[in-house]
């Protein structure tokens, strides 16, 4: 989530929180986690970065998807 939150650096993670449209959160996507802005779609979720470097999370049906909590920089 560079420039926002840099590698190896800390945040505070408020569990089982409402992450709401263009909030950051801390995301379970198949046995990995990651810290991204949430994006409601029409039919589906996206896991936007910050960092132009990685590209969009797009969360289907067959992802195993979790709301971990809300992220505070």
């Amino acid at each position: 989530m560079e420039p926002i939150l840099k590698e190896h650096s800390y945040a505070f993670v408020e569990l089982n929180a409402i992450v709401n449209h263009k909030e950051i959160g801390l995301f379970k996507v198949n046995d990995k986690f990651i810290i991204r802005k949430l994006i409601y779609k029409k039919d589906h979720f996206v896991l936007k970065p910050n960092n132009s470097m990685y590209k969009d999370t797009i969360i289907s049906d067959a992802d195993d998807f979790s709301i971990i909590g809300k992220i505070y920089v």
